[in-house]
């Protein structure tokens, strides 16, 4: 919820074969949203998170109240 309001970042569960290009155009597509860069990491769990930041022309809480992540 911190990086969603101070950050206006969006973060994501992916595969772990995604890399950075093929999440941010999913995201694009998927959300219709524009989304200014995105980091990556593995978890020790094995999964990958995507954190994705959006441009200052959306508002991440907004967009995660639309597609239901809060």
């Amino acid at each position: 919820m911190k990086k969603i309001e101070d950050n206006n970042t969006l973060v994501f569960i992916v595969d772990v074969r995604a890399d950075k290009k093929k999440i941010k155009q999913a995201v694009m597509l998927m959300y219709d949203i524009q989304v200014m860069k995105v980091n990556t990491l593995i978890r020790p769990d094995g999964q990958k998170k995507a954190f994705v930041r959006l441009t200052p022309d959306y508002d991440a809480l907004d967009v995660a109240n639309k597609i239901g992540i809060i």
